[in-house]
């Protein structure tokens, strides 16, 4: 512990490196000699966060929740596909100028794999889901639809994975018995004259009870736009910002009801 001196005599004046003694004047002007005192300095110790505790199954395995992001980035303008060309482009070419300039690339750099998770950690996604305890695993983010066309096995994996779903069955090869499982399927731009722009994002969540699917959730919501995509440069991080909460609260009104208000 660290001792703290709380008051120190008022006559010393000055103190002499490396000396045994402080010289000390009294108010008669007497020079003395008091012994010097050292002051014990705790060494600092770094604190040590405890271990995270985790809920556990019966047979003392870790449950756990395994988290599939996206890159799959999806536009419409007013009811056309953009096919990620010129729709979506800033007004102010400028305020990109050399990087991505299109509704997708954007989203891909303001809400990439790593933004969603992070936003979904700010939410607290195990208790948004009311998984209290469960180890997050993360997976590989869901691909682009169009990069299926040119990758013939990320086309079969993808293939593989629709089926798994189809059939009820784990995506991971995981054994845990207390299991589940959240999907980004995708995150989609939407901007019409009449309803202006929106950001959905969709989800597919299940709960296994041993090998058996005993939950299923899925859906898209969609929040508001206003700022994205940014068109001058002074909007580029609100558009950054509003993007983000943008889909943290798709992500908690897909929970509320898409998993929990589901029938």
């Amino acid at each position: 512990m660290r001792h703290v001196c709380l008051a120190l005599p008022l006559a010393i004046s000055v103190i002499f490196s490396g000396s045994p003694a402080l010289a000390q004047t009294t108010a008669e002007g007497v020079a003395v000699e008091t012994a010097a005192t050292e002051i014990p300095v705790a060494t600092p110790t770094t604190a040590t966060a405890p271990a995270k505790s985790y809920k556990t199954a019966a047979d003392g395995s870790v449950c756990e929740l395994h988290v599939w992001p996206t890159e799959n980035y999806l536009g419409i303008n007013m009811g056309l596909l953009s096919g990620f060309g010129i729709v979506g482009a800033l007004a102010d070419q400028a305020v990109h100028e050399g990087k991505v300039t299109t509704v997708k690339g954007l989203m891909a750099e303001y809400l990439g794999p790593d933004v969603q998770m992070e936003e979904l950690n700010k939410i607290g996604i195990e208790q948004t889901l009311k998984l209290d305890g469960y180890k997050i695993i993360l997976e590989e983010p869901t691909p682009f639809n169009e990069d299926l066309k040119k990758d013939p096995e990320l086309k079969a994996k993808t293939k593989a994975m629709n089926a798994r779903l189809k059939a009820k069955q784990r995506l991971s090869d995981s054994t845990a018995p207390c299991y589940a499982e959240l999907v980004t399927t995708h995150i989609f731009y939407h901007k019409a004259m009449m309803y202006g722009s929106n950001l959905f994002t969709g989800w597919i969540y299940r709960e296994f009870d041993g090998p058996k699917q005993s939950k299923l959730g899925k859906g898209q919501v969609k929040n508001p736009l206003e700022n994205f995509p940014p068109k001058t440069e002074e909007m580029v991080e609100p558009a950054k910002a509003e993007l983000r909460d943008a889909y943290a609260k798709d992500f908690s009104e897909y929970v509320e009801k898409k998993v929990f208000g589901a029938k």
